[in-house]
Order: structure tokens, then sequence, then C-alpha cells
């Protein structure tokens, strides 16, 4: 196994992350953070684990590049996970927000790889590409995500990171299903949607 007695996991994100952490006495969230603790804790008792669930609500690569070394960094992970990008798509299709806000596919490659070069004695670094639960290939806004993911890919190549692709799993469930059944817009995953994500996880940390 990946893990080690006393790892501190720390989870970096947005509000996929976040999962209304702050509204749990536990300070995980009910997402997949909470479910992967969890999964931890009932497969391997004999280990004691920290795990950190530093998402915050609304993130994009430059709020999460603004508070990294407090949230994340201090945190001194063992092993860190980070998922940040898809509120760098969403704000272009959301009119509410000024385009003097958006994050571009360059500003986002340029954030990453900022987020990657301050990383220093995390023992396994992996980042998880924004997806889009989307079976329209040719629908927009999931080509501008596949476009952020592609950029995230070749960061964790640059950077020594290992690459989780989440949207490849939420493709092969959608392949028997709709996606409507595991998210209600496309980006937020309900209870199997976390379940979905906090398998590929699982599967990675118990190699």
């Amino acid at each position: 196994m990946i893990l080690k007695n006393r790892d501190t996991i720390v989870f970096a994100g947005d509000s996929v992350t976040d999962a209304d952490k702050l509204l749990t006495t536990d300070k995980l969230g009910n997402g997949y953070v909470k479910l992967v603790h969890d999964a931890l804790i009932a497969f391997h008792p004999e280990y004691e684990f920290r795990v950190i669930n530093a998402g915050v609500n609304g993130n994009t690569s430059r709020q999460l590049l603004a508070r990294w070394q407090e949230d994340v960094l201090a945190q001194k992970p063992d092993v860190l996970f980070l998922m940040i990008g898809i509120n760098d798509v969403w704000r272009h299709f959301d009119y509410q927000h000024p385009s003097a806000r958006f994050v571009s596919k360059e500003e986002y490659r340029t954030n990453l790889l900022s987020l990657c070069k301050q990383i220093s004695g995390v023992r396994e670094f992996y980042l998880l590409p924004p997806y889009y639960m989307e079976r329209n290939r040719s629908d927009e806004m999931f080509c501008m995500t596949q476009e952020y993911a592609h950029c995230a890919a070749e960061v964790a190549a640059q950077c020594g990171a290992k690459v989780l692709n989440v949207q490849s799993a939420f493709n092969e469930y959608m392949r028997h299903r709709s996606g409507q059944s595991i998210s209600w817009d496309r980006v937020h995953p309900g209870p199997i949607g976390s379940l979905i994500l906090a398998r590929v996880i699982m599967e990675e940390l118990c190699k």
C-alpha cells in the first residue's frame, strides 16, 4: 500500500472537495473526502491517518494559489491530492462574473505550475484534472473542460505528479446510466458520484 502509518493526507480543491465541510463536526464534508477517510479506517484499522479537507467553495486556481501555503503546505502533507480547475472553466459560462475575473487556459497552466513548484517534502502528489459529467462530446463546456484537463496533465508531467483521470471513471458510468443520476449540474457529485471519486482514489492508495 502507498500509505504509511501516521501519514497526513491533504485534499486541496474547490466545492467538490469542500462538500460543506464547515457544516460537519469533523470538517471533512459530505463528499468524497469523507468517504476516503472512512474507507481507510474500515479497510486499515491498524493504521493511524490524519485526513484534511482543504477545499473551499468557489475556488479557482488563482484563489487556491493565494492560500496554498497557509491552508495546504502548512499542514505538511505526506500525500497530497489536488483537484482544481472546473471553476476556472465555469466562470466563462457564468455571465454574472465580469470577464476580468476569468482564468484563461494560459493563466491556469501558470497557476498550476506555481502550485507544484512550491511543494516540498510531499512523498506522493496526485493531480486530478477537472471533469464534466456530460455525454455530448460537442458540448461547449465539456470541450473547454477537456482543454483545461489537458493542461493539468501536461503540468503533472512537468512536475512529476501522478494523474488520476476521474473523467474516464465518470465516462464509464455514463455508458450505462445518465449523468443526472450522479450530479444535478454535471459538476457537483451526489452520493454515487462522490463514491466514484472515492473509488478512483482508494484504488490508487491501496495499490
